[in-house]
């Protein structure tokens, strides 16, 4: 069970891993916005790395980038997210296998899946040669 207790300009939500200070005012608490984009970010960026392993692929680093765009006449909401995986691999991979990895992660997680009818959301993966070349 989360629990939840609301104060004067934030929420504290209470979880086993610890407590979350919420508020629509940055400087005393995450933005609901920003929670929700990295749930989606934890999920697939977990997947991701759990799809690499499986398919015995070495990575050194891992990075994602993720935007949004909102719609202010319908209350803000979020109507299209674009998350795009920069994967440094010891061996390159195909941009086609790049892309079935992508796919699978789309299909696999059940923070996009949970969403993904109401929210238009891409998922991209970018291979990095280990160099930096």
């Amino acid at each position: 069970m989360m629990r939840y207790t609301i104060e004067k300009e934030s929420i504290i939500a209470n979880l086993g891993f610890g407590n979350i200070q919420i508020s629509p005012n940055e400087k005393i608490g995450f933005r609901s916005y920003e929670l929700f984009i990295s749930s989606l970010a934890g999920c697939s960026g977990t997947l991701l790395r759990n799809i690499l392993q499986k398919k015995r692929q070495v990575y050194e680093k891992i990075e994602m980038e993720v935007s949004s765009v909102r719609n202010p006449d319908e209350a803000n909401r979020i109507e299209k997210i674009s998350i795009t995986a920069y994967v440094q691999l010891q061996i390159s991979i195909t941009q086609q296998q790049a892309d079935k990895i992508a796919h699978l992660v789309i299909k696999n997680c059940g923070m996009i899946q949970s969403v993904i009818q109401s929210i238009d959301i891409t998922f991209t993966i970018e291979i990095l040669p280990l160099n930096g070349e």
